[in-house]
């Protein structure tokens, strides 16, 4: 059994497989996740600058998609300052909703809020 081990299998008693490669090509393979990422997006309208409209309820932040007709209402967006700069976290109606999600933000996280007039 030992010699059959060291002097391996006989060659015309070898099984031969061929090797695949596997040809991966990532454009064709992920074109149906581009495409519907295309189309979501044209769907989706521009960018906007304001990401999100924030409400409070029940001391959670909560945060909403924006339609394009509340963009022509918004009038004043709400901006953190932080070691990389500035990043604009949200836009409000009305000025009393922008003191108020301030003022949170300064009682609960210890982060201080820029009001901006749009």
């Amino acid at each position: 059994m030992s010699r059959a081990f060291r002097e391996g299998v006989a060659k015309n008693k070898r099984m031969h497989a061929p090797i695949r490669r596997r040809n991966w090509s990532p454009v064709r393979d992920l074109q149906g996740l581009k495409s519907r990422t295309q189309t979501i997006g044209s769907q989706m309208g521009p960018l906007v600058e304001i990401p999100a409209m924030v409400r409070i309820e029940n001391e959670h932040w909560v945060f909403e998609r924006i339609e394009e007709g509340v963009l022509y209402n918004l009038t004043h967006k709400l901006i953190l300052h932080d070691i990389n700069g500035e990043k604009v976290i949200g836009g409000t109606t009305d000025m009393r909703t922008a003191m108020k999600v301030a003022q949170c933000m300064a009682q609960k996280e210890n982060r201080i809020i820029m009001i901006q007039p749009i």
